[in-house]
């Protein structure tokens, strides 16, 4: 166990790296760069012993993931209410449930988030049938819990 070369870590860190490809957490990237991290370290001091290489490693990734999600990762701006109903005006989704009469409320889902949830109810002034591509057109409601969408009909 004493005898982890340079290229060792280089070759455990591609491997974490390549595993974010199939692992999409976008922490197991910054494991893999602290690995070639040590790798790199390791070739230029090759006196390290285990437990330095161990220590560099563990401090370098998590020093990576905490700067990732301290200062890189877009932060979720506080936005007022209206500037949040306009982003969601010309969404498209799906109905989830048809609403074949009008004012009949059903349910529509997002690929991506609409004010902050992938599904919310909605009503529509023609019949939507489960599975109509739909598009939001007006937010009816702006309590955030009894939100109602008015949506349209994309042909």
């Amino acid at each position: 166990m004493e005898n982890i070369l340079w290229w060792h870590w280089i070759v455990l860190g591609i491997i974490l790296v390549l595993m974010e490809i199939v692992v999409p957490s976008f922490t197991i990237f910054w494991f893999g760069l602290g690995a070639i991290v040590t790798g790199l370290l390791l070739a230029v001091f090759p006196e390290f012993s285990l437990k330095w290489q161990l220590l560099l490693f563990s401090l370098s990734s998590i020093g990576f993931t905490f700067c990732w999600f301290r200062f890189f990762v877009p932060r979720k701006k506080t936005k007022t209410l209206l500037a949040d109903e306009q982003t969601a005006i010309g969404q498209t989704g799906i109905a989830a449930t048809s609403a074949l009469t009008p004012g009949e409320l059903g349910r529509v889902a997002f690929s991506v988030p609409v004010l902050g949830e992938e599904s919310w109810r909605y009503q529509s002034d023609e019949p939507i049938e489960t599975g109509n591509r739909v598009r939001v057109v007006e937010v009816l409601s702006p309590e955030q819990e009894d939100r109602i969408l008015k949506v349209k009909k994309v042909l």
